[in-house]
């Protein structure tokens, strides 16, 4: 894997999400709270999962597996 030469953060409907792997992305609040996590998965027929990060910080929980990104990305908004 090659590093990034630039950290690309998108901001949307109050999160920020930044690719920190070729298949992860933080999802985090403008404070940098973390929210948790979109995956993509290699071989899957809904390739993105969305998991929140649990209050105690010590684990996720899985929101279930999308068709698009934007999907993903939208449930942890709620």
């Amino acid at each position: 894997m090659l590093p990034r030469a630039v950290d690309v953060v998108t901001t949307r409907r109050g999160l920020e999400r930044r690719q920190v792997n070729p298949t992860l992305w933080r999802i985090t609040r403008r404070d940098g709270a973390v929210v948790g996590y979109v995956e993509h998965l290699q071989s899957s027929a809904r390739p993105f999962r969305a998991k929140r990060m649990n209050a105690d910080r010590r684990g996720f929980t899985s929101l279930g597996d999308f068709d698009d990104f934007e999907d993903a990305f939208d449930v942890l908004r709620r």
